[in-house]
C-alpha cells in the first residue's frame, strides 16, 4: 500500500511527458506549414474561409483573396492547413463535382436481394427440424 502512491504519481509524470511531447511535435509540424505557405498556394484559414496566397513576402501578414478582386490581409498564425492542388478546385464557390460512371462497376446495388429463397429456407428448417426429431430418439 505505501509503494502505490510512489507508482500512480511516476505514472502521472509519465503520461504529462508524453501528451506534451505530442502537443510540441502537433505545434511545431503547424509552424513549419504556416512558414511554408508562399504566394500562389490555395489555404483554409480557421475562420474557415478558403483564398488564394497573393502576398506572402513578410513574416508575419499574408495576404490572402478570397473572392475575385477581395484581398485581405491575415496573421500566418490563421492559416489551418494548405490545400493541396489536386483538391484545390472543389474549395472554389459554385464547384459541381464531376459525376461518376457507374456502368463499369460489377456490382449493382438496385438489384441485390439479400433474402434466402423460400426454397432454401424450407429446406433447410426441414432438415433441421428432422435431425432434431431423428436426435430425440
Amino acid at each position: 500500500m505505501e509503494f502505490l502512491f510512489p507508482v500512480l504519481l511516476a505514472m502521472l509524470a509519465v503520461f504529462m511527458f508524453m501528451s506534451m511531447r505530442k502537443q510540441k511535435k502537433r505545434m511545431s509540424e503547424m509552424q513549419e506549414m504556416q512558414d511554408s505557405v508562399q504566394t500562389g498556394t490555395r489555404i483554409q484559414l480557421t475562420s474557415g474561409l478558403f483564398g488564394t496566397v497573393i502576398d506572402a513576402s513578410s513574416s508575419d501578414v499574408i495576404d490572402v483573396e478570397i473572392a475575385t478582386g477581395v484581398v485581405t490581409r491575415w496573421n500566418r498564425l490563421a492559416v489551418m492547413r494548405v490545400i493541396p492542388t489536386e483538391e484545390a478546385a472543389a474549395t472554389y464557390p459554385g464547384y459541381v463535382a464531376p459525376e461518376t460512371d457507374d456502368e463499369d462497376d460489377d456490382f449493382d446495388v438496385d438489384h441485390v436481394s439479400l433474402d434466402k429463397s423460400t426454397d432454401d429456407a424450407e429446406t433447410d428448417v426441414t432438415g433441421t427440424a428432422d435431425q432434431k426429431r431423428d436426435g430425440d430418439k
